[in-house]
């Protein structure tokens, strides 16, 4: 007999430019990785406007009405667009919900820019 996989809910935040195609894209790769970290995507919550925290909310909510100990976000920027500010709010919710939130992007995709890298430590 096989253990279900646990379920685990998405959580994404439209900007202005976003469209259906871009929130349909991102469902899409919330769901290829829950599936590839062995978790069953059952719902996703979707802040409508940027400002606004009410499916956050809702979700937090929901995950703790639920036992849900898993959250997917597309990037960190759909928890917040600063940097050290998304790296608190993850934190925040993994307490609220007594669990993990999981970036479904690679760093590489998050990151603007490639980082570069210095050879023997910056020196010449």
């Amino acid at each position: 007999m096989t253990t279900p996989a646990p379920l685990c809910v998405g959580y994404l935040r439209l900007r202005m430019t976003d469209d259906d195609r871009s929130e349909q894209q991102h469902v899409a790769d919330m769901a290829a990785f829950a599936e590839r970290e062995g978790l069953a995507l059952s719902l996703v919550f979707v802040e409508k406007r940027w400002q606004r925290t009410l499916a956050l909310n809702a979700l937090t909510a929901y995950c703790q009405g639920h036992g849900i100990r898993n959250i997917i976000v597309p990037t960190s920027e759909h928890l917040n667009q600063l940097p050290v500010l998304a790296d608190v709010s993850k934190d925040v919710l993994e307490q609220d919900i007594g669990g993990q939130v999981w970036i479904a992007a690679s760093t590489e995709e998050e990151s603007p820019c490639a980082p570069t890298l210095a050879e023997n430590g910056g020196d010449r």
